[in-house]
């Protein structure tokens, strides 16, 4: 797709302009921007660099993509996943019991609502729920499952979209959306304004940093992703508009997706507020050591390294490869290699299309049948979060757990043939 990009100078969240560039990919495309091979090339491409700012310490990219086409025809979901499905409800589960306990009929909004699983599971506790989402193929698969759901991307103008029952929302839940948004700080203004004053509550899972760092995780440095927090960021943001992080272990994190900061807050002066203290921070003191990013930097390109290193021996040994997980994790990973045209195919249970192939890499995306019609001798595992599952799936084509590679692993020099 073609987009309109716009350079930014200051930064996302306290409009420093302290920023420094720590990590840079070049040629970059969106992760969901799948094309016929005739098009490769032709797709949106564009250098992604990643900056930390000097004077709040957010990792950032300073890069708008306009992405409301793109969206509109976004279709990415782990609706089918039983792993997804537990959290979601677990999620919900927990929330209600810690915070609305004893009462019935909390108004859920969530905001980039994708096909409508998470408000399921507050609806069948009893919530009145609402979604807002861009994205027509998932808005549909949602009114299937009878969540109402507004289109659109969410911005300042949205709050007069409402309906009236949800001007004011006892809840409001963004998962992997609040790190998409260009302006991180208009979206918490509104949030505050609608939720209960007394008993609101903002929930948001984002990527962490600091895991990120740690593993090498760097497929998640997106064009999509906008800002890139910490528990420390999350909270100085937090404050910034006047909330409080009062939760950061709603969910066990054994029970959450792969790379998941969940933090929950509330206003100000809230009756929550004034009931549990702010949540405890921990992040190591070198996250507010600027040349620390710098050293991370070199690590990830080691991480890359050895990424490519693990196809060659593949390839030496004589073994097909193939890649599972044509989200984000799959298409930015082997869009930063230099040997991603190794794999035979990116397999995935909902591919977006029929003979399509990933951006940059031109790595055919298939569906699983792929898996048993042209068998492979090893599986490199994007979406690794959900690896149990994935395995106990293709144990049916005849797969063994041994064929299995994660992508952390690979990430870190630890996988073996």
């Amino acid at each position: 797709m073609r987009a309109a990009v716009h350079q930014l100078s200051r930064c996302r969240i306290c409009s420093g302009q302290r920023l420094q560039c720590f990590l840079r990919f070049p040629q970059m495309p969106l992760t969901e921007d799948f094309i016929p091979p005739a098009r490769l090339g032709a797709e949106f491409r564009h250098d992604l660099e990643v900056t930390i700012c000097q004077d709040c310490l957010t990792a950032q990219t300073q890069l708008d993509v306009d992405t409301r086409g793109y969206y509109a025809d976004y279709q990415y979901s782990v609706g089918g996943s039983p792993f997804a499905g537990h959290f979601m409800r677990l999620l919900a589960r927990n929330l209600l019991a810690r915070y609305f306990a004893g009462q019935k009929g909390s108004r859920v909004l969530e905001i980039g609502s994708g096909d409508g699983e998470q408000l399921v599971a507050f609806r069948e506790l009893g919530c009145e729920v609402l979604g807002y989402e861009p994205s027509l193929a998932l808005r549909r698969v949602a009114a299937e499952k009878g969540i109402r759901c507004i289109a659109g991307l969410f911005g300042a103008d949205s709050l007069n979209r409402l309906p009236e029952p949800f001007k004011q929302a006892d809840v409001i839940v963004l998962s992997y959306t609040f790190d998409h948004l260009p302006r991180p700080r208009e979206l918490l203004a509104a949030a505050r304004s609608i939720l209960n004053p007394e008993r609101g509550l903002l929930v948001v899972e984002v990527h962490d940093l600091q895991r990120i760092l740690e593993r090498g995780e760097y497929c998640l440095f997106e064009h999509e992703h906008t800002i890139y927090l910490t528990a420390a960021t999350a909270a100085a943001l937090a404050a910034r508009e006047g909330m409080t992080i009062i939760d950061f272990e709603l969910v066990p994190e054994a029970d959450r997706r792969a790379n998941s900061l969940l933090f929950v807050a509330t206003p100000n002066g809230s009756r929550f507020a004034q009931e549990h203290p702010a949540a405890a921070v921990a992040v190591p003191a070198e996250y507010g050591d600027l040349a620390f990013y710098s050293r991370q930097a070199e690590g990830i390109h080691r991480a890359i390294a050895s990424l490519d290193a693990f196809v060659e021996r593949v390839s030496a040994a004589g073994k097909s490869l193939a890649g599972y997980g044509a989200g984000g994790r799959g298409v930015m990973t082997l869009a930063a290699m230099q040997g991603a045209r190794a794999l035979r195919y990116l397999a995935d249970k909902k591919p977006k299309g029929v003979g399509l192939v990933a951006p940059k890499s031109g790595v055919p995306v298939v569906g699983l049948s792929a898996l048993s019609e042209s068998p492979v001798d090893e599986i490199l595992v994007f979406s690794f979060g959900y690896l149990k599952e994935i395995q106990s799936e293709l144990a049916a084509f005849g797969y063994q757990p041994r064929q299995f590679h994660s992508l952390l692993d690979v990430l870190a020099g630890k996988a073996s043939l």
